[in-house]
């Protein structure tokens, strides 16, 4: 899970900058904070397994 959150980070990142889960969280209204918590739900996840 961790390698798929690494994986969607790069995608992201060439197509938003690397700061985009900050920004998408700010700015994208409803669906980009829906993005970011699936993302981070991902992240921490891959980390604690």
């Amino acid at each position: 899970m961790l390698t798929a959150a690494i994986i969607i980070y790069v995608i992201l990142a060439i197509l938003f900058g690397p700061l985009w889960p900050l920004s998408m969280f700010a700015k994208a209204g409803l669906l980009g904070k829906l993005i970011v918590a699936a993302w981070v739900a991902l992240l921490i996840a891959g980390m604690n397994g």
